[in-house]
């Protein structure tokens, strides 16, 4: 049954999850850099869609062989949308482990947060190498 003290105690639960996590500076910094990250990303893809829209780009560069692999321009979007799956992914895994493992918290959500900024670096790396193949 709803009533106010169950809905205080989910309102309580909820900020448990979502904002006492935040108190931590390391989750501030990783969660800004993420997230500056993830808006180059997008910049970047949004970017080259808008030089070649109505076209065909190149999506893939092999050293032996070349451009390899033709498609239309807005499947460049599909990088982007990766790197926003991962980042909500290892941020919910970082709350789910506050709330499971208070003891490695740090630990496992410095763990988290590092493969989301690697897995970053890389799509942000492919988002680059999709624009010099098409616009060098």
């Amino acid at each position: 049954m709803l009533n106010y003290e169950n809905t205080q105690k989910a309102k309580k639960y909820l900020k448990f999850i979502f904002i006492n996590p935040f108190k931590y500076a390391f989750l501030k910094i990783y969660f800004g850099f993420l997230i500056a990250l993830n808006l180059a990303i997008w910049g970047l893809a949004n970017f080259t869609y808008k030089q070649v829209a109505p076209g065909n780009i190149a999506l893939h560069y092999s050293v032996d062989f070349g451009i390899d692999f033709y498609g239309p321009a807005n499947k460049i979007f599909i990088i982007p949308v990766l790197a926003t799956f991962f980042l909500l992914l290892n941020f919910s895994a970082t709350f789910i482990m506050r709330l499971y493992l208070r003891d490695d918290f740090k630990f496992i959500a410095h763990i988290l947060l590092s493969a989301a900024i690697v897995i970053s670096i890389i799509l942000l790396g492919a988002v680059i190498s999709i624009y010099l193949v098409n616009f060098r």
